[in-house]
């Protein structure tokens, strides 16, 4: 498995039609979800150092087969945009990120998500990944539902997940999270 290896990020400021939502500074409202909530053994945890965020740790697919980093939104932070765009270093694994807002469905808060594209070619391993709210599937427990598109207005909790059906570690540095609207 090709898993990234320690390099200071270059430091950079948010494009011009994007502001920054964290640059992990402050791990403040960070949290792991990982599968033991439905009796999976599968573990993640992160680490907070020269302000990237590192999840890493072991996807078991027997029993769950998932783990998430999620980190709650104070409210407002992602208000007026339509995309979100992330540093990340990632290893040959399929992350995926999410967002919760207001929305819910059969009584059940939804979750807006869409597969992490990290596959681009890179020269020091860092890469931007970009994605537009529009590209985001309302579920809720992993199935598809009926349900608005993400409001980010209403935005409370940002998630990065792996569930890609593969046993095994997996890890993924993020330096950077910024909104844009573009």
């Amino acid at each position: 498995m090709n898993v990234p290896t320690p390099t200071q990020p270059v430091v950079t400021e948010p494009a011009s039609a994007c502001r920054r939502l964290t640059d992990f500074e402050d791990s403040t409202g960070l949290f792991i979800v990982n599968d033991g909530v439905m009796g999976g053994r599968s573990n993640g945890s992160f680490d907070v150092t020269d302000s990237v965020l590192s999840f890493a740790g072991d996807v078991v697919t027997a029993g769950g087969g998932f783990t998430s980093v999620r980190f709650l939104l104070a409210g407002g932070e992602m208000s007026g945009s339509s995309s979100v765009a992330l540093r990340v270093r990632a290893d040959e694994r399929v992350y995926g990120l999410w967002l919760e807002d207001d929305a819910r469905a059969d009584g059940r808060s939804v979750v807006h998500r869409a597969e992490l594209d990290t596959t681009g070619a890179v020269e020091d391993g860092w890469q931007v990944v970009t994605l537009a709210y529009a590209d985001l599937t309302p579920s809720v427990f992993g199935r598809s539902v009926d349900a608005p598109p993400f409001n980010p207005d209403t935005a409370r909790e940002f998630g990065i997940s792996i569930a890609d059906g593969t046993d095994g570690e997996f890890a993924l540095d993020i330096d950077w999270i910024d909104v844009c609207n573009e």
